[in-house]
């Protein structure tokens, strides 16, 4: 069994070597580079805490050198842990998805309170912010970096592909789904789909997948427990146990 990571770097090598550690075969597979935005941002006096949907997210928050004096709110493990190394003291995790991050937020702030802050990609396939807004917050949204598609699969990706040796697909967010989805049919590689079992951090990236068109149907699709590299890492492994 060979798993093909779909998401960006560097967090597609690093888990590539987080499950060879754990004795699984993985292929990074890229499909977007992430790169900074210049914007402007600063955050006000009147904040009342960060919400963070990425590890991306909190990355290049930090590299602005933007207050971590706040309480972070993060939408799982994996980027609550980023913001605590970021140097957040005070950090609360959904471990859920975006809508499961917007109850949490619910739960521990009021709007009377002052504003989110946000930082986020120029594109987002959540709604976190609109969520907020509706029930009341003031929510700032900086886009502080983006996701550029790639012009073709990583070539080690494209030959799992077409050897077969790749056996499953590990997807982690929207877009990484749809742009996977389109560079593998730009790429005449379908039919190598129907042999893959497709692993999805969340409902929404299984949608995605579903809906983004072109390919035949793969021989499983699956959500992963809860949206997170350790539910992930869980589901591939138990694939190479089958």
């Amino acid at each position: 069994m060979t798993a093909l990571i779909v998401r960006s770097e560097p967090g597609a090598g690093a888990f590539v070597r987080r499950l060879a550690g754990e004795g699984i075969p993985a292929i990074a597979c890229p499909v977007t580079a992430i790169h900074p935005l210049d914007t402007a941002f600063a955050v006000s006096e009147k904040a009342q805490g960060v919400a963070f949907t990425s590890v991306n997210a909190v990355r290049f928050y930090a590299r602005r050198g933007a207050r971590t004096d706040l309480p972070a709110y993060a939408v799982g493990a994996a980027t609550a842990e980023a913001a605590r190394a970021a140097g957040f003291a005070v950090v609360h995790s959904a471990d859920a998805d975006v809508r499961g991050l917007t109850a949490l937020i619910a739960e521990r702030c009021r709007p009377a309170a002052g504003e989110l802050v946000y930082p986020a990609a120029r594109d987002v396939a959540g709604d976190l912010g609109k969520a907020l807004e509706t029930l009341g917050y003031i929510v700032v949204q900086p886009a502080l970096y983006e996701a550029r598609s790639a012009t073709a699969l990583p070539e080690p990706a494209a030959n799992a592909l077409h050897t077969r040796t790749a056996t499953s697909i590990a997807l982690f967010s929207v877009r990484n789904a749809v742009e996977f989805v389109r560079l593998v049919v730009a790429d005449g590689h379908e039919t190598a789909v129907r042999g893959l079992v497709v692993c999805c951090l969340g409902e929404a990236v299984a949608e995605a997948y579903g809906k983004a068109g072109g390919l035949p149907p793969a021989r499983r699709v699956a959500v992963v427990p809860s949206p997170d590299a350790d539910a992930m890492a869980a589901a591939l492994g138990a694939l190479l146990r089958e």
